[in-house]
């Protein structure tokens, strides 16, 4: 059985609604798959009540914690000192989620201490190049923050799976 990792998180979703909503998230990491990393958001975001997932590139959460990161499905970039901006891209539209840092980091260092960087740059850049890349169904930004629906799947479990076949 490979190692995993599981930290819960706090997500904001912006919107053009006037607050933001707060969801609890899964941070998720699975040896099995060193390169990607999972966010895990909860059923009563979506309208049919299924979780979606969004799978990508490890490296891509550890660059955007330090400067903007990511030109496709998903971009990542440092909001000030404390807070990580994450943007999801979909044909549906662009959920924009924003995080405090520390988690962040924490949850990547316990995934480094289940499988160190250098491990990960021995696996080649064509398959992190592979797993930074999204594709799939994504999440319905249009709707609205005070009704449950701000993340939403078309049908059931929705996942965002990496080319390199993540999910």
């Amino acid at each position: 059985m490979s190692p995993t990792v599981e930290q819960p998180a706090k997500a904001r979703l912006i919107t053009d609604a006037p607050w933001p909503r707060t969801v609890s998230v899964l941070l998720r990491y699975d040896g099995e798959d060193p390169l990607a990393l999972r966010i895990v958001f909860p059923p009563e975001v979506s309208r049919d009540q299924g979780e979606v997932v969004w799978s990508f590139a490890r490296d891509l959460l550890e660059a955007g914690l330090r400067l903007p990161s990511g030109d496709g499905d998903v971009e990542v970039w440092p909001c000030g000192r404390a807070q990580t901006v994450v943007e999801f891209h979909s044909p549906d539209g662009v959920a924009v989620v924003q995080f405090d840092s520390a988690p962040l980091r924490r949850f990547l260092r316990s995934c480094s201490a289940t499988a160190p960087a250098k491990v990960e740059t021995k696996a080649g850049a064509r398959t992190r190049a592979r797993a930074a890349e999204v594709s799939g169904s994504g999440l319905d930004t249009h709707a609205d923050v005070g009704t449950d629906e701000a993340a939403t799947p078309k049908a059931g479990h929705s996942t965002r799976a990496a080319a390199s076949g993540v999910g």
